[in-house]
């Protein structure tokens, strides 16, 4: 006694529904996974024009050879805004002589100590924030 798929109350419409419901799940979960997995904007596989011009000069890189527990005080070149994220701006430190952004400064041994936030500014219909950090070398 083989019961079919109509005879055990699913009408067709109900089934064909389903069906289309289930398609309709599995195409947004394809969608949702597609992808590269990290932000493209940063750089991959290589040092920056930054470090490539410190690396033209003999080698010297001022965030990696500065001595342990040195610390300096780092500003935004600009004013971040919601346009770009923090990490994404650069910070000129001046005594170092070099510009890089948190990332780069964090890789390179760098602590954040205090983040002081200044006066906003408003430029494009967008308010800005100058940030300035003050880092301390860890390792």
């Amino acid at each position: 006694m083989t019961t079919s798929f109509f005879s055990r109350g699913l009408r067709p419409i109900r089934a064909s529904r389903a069906l289309w419901g289930a398609t309709l799940a599995a195409l947004l979960l394809a969608g949702c996974s597609t992808g590269t997995g990290y932000y493209t904007g940063d750089v991959v596989g290589g040092p920056d024009t930054t470090a490539r011009e410190d690396a033209s000069r003999g080698g010297h890189d001022p965030l990696i050879d500065a001595p342990y527990r040195a610390e300096t005080s780092c500003a935004s070149e600009k004013p971040v805004t919601v346009l770009q994220r923090i990490k994404e701006v650069p910070f000129a430190c001046a005594d170092l002589g070099v510009s890089a952004t948190i990332d780069e400064i964090r890789d390179a041994g760098w602590r954040i100590v205090s983040l002081d936030i200044g006066e906003d500014s408003e430029s494009d219909n967008h308010v800005g924030f100058p940030v300035t950090i003050v880092v301390r070398k860890l390792f």
